[in-house]
């Protein structure tokens, strides 16, 4: 038996096309709060994870520059489209912080809790930060709850895109278990 009977054959087309609209479901109940990304093919890859797990809204928090690229446009393949996106300074999110709550902040901190030994929120909104300073204090100051992703490599971090990507896809898996314990 061939390697190729037993794995089926690259989707691709409309056929990929119908397979992912059976299982799309965007939802109200996770959003993600982007802090100062400063980097397009971040912030665009930001967008890209958040449209493939299914996510409503982003929310971009301080720097906004990436945002208004040609290299972001190129690079989201149009994620945007499918998103609502709120723009806001530092303090108006702190202002209005309670329509976001509760915020888990994706960072290494002295209190941080491993992601996956963590039960999270059915409703929640991530917070992610800049490249190289990570979440700012004003805004982790806010935060209910920070997580971070085990690491067994000599690296202590990994890129904000990369880390995002596996908590929203974490918490689906948690939210999926928890509606459909068989799942």
């Amino acid at each position: 038996m061939s390697v190729m009977n037993k794995v089926g054959k690259q989707l691709e087309g409309q056929v990929l096309y119908k397979k992912q609209k059976e299982v799309m479901d965007y939802s109200d109940d996770i959003r993600i709060v982007a802090t100062d990304i400063r980097t397009p093919e971040n912030l665009a890859s930001i967008f890209r994870v958040a449209d493939a797990a299914g996510c409503k809204t982003i929310i971009l928090v301080g720097d906004k520059s990436a945002y208004e690229t040609k290299q972001f446009s190129r690079i989201s393949r149009d994620a945007e489209k499918n998103l609502t996106i709120e723009k806001m300074t530092h303090q108006e999110f702190i202002n209005s912080v309670k329509k976001y709550q509760p915020l888990v902040a994706v960072e290494i901190t002295t209190k941080s809790e491993n992601l996956f030994q963590l039960t999270l929120p059915d409703k929640c909104s991530f917070v992610i930060g800049n490249e190289k300073h990570g979440i700012a204090e004003n805004i982790l100051a806010v935060c209910q709850v920070a997580v971070h992703l085990p690491m067994f490599g000599v690296n202590g971090s990994m890129n904000v895109s990369h880390a995002l990507g596996i908590a929203l896809f974490e918490w689906r898996r948690q939210m999926s278990f928890i509606k459909d314990p068989s799942a």
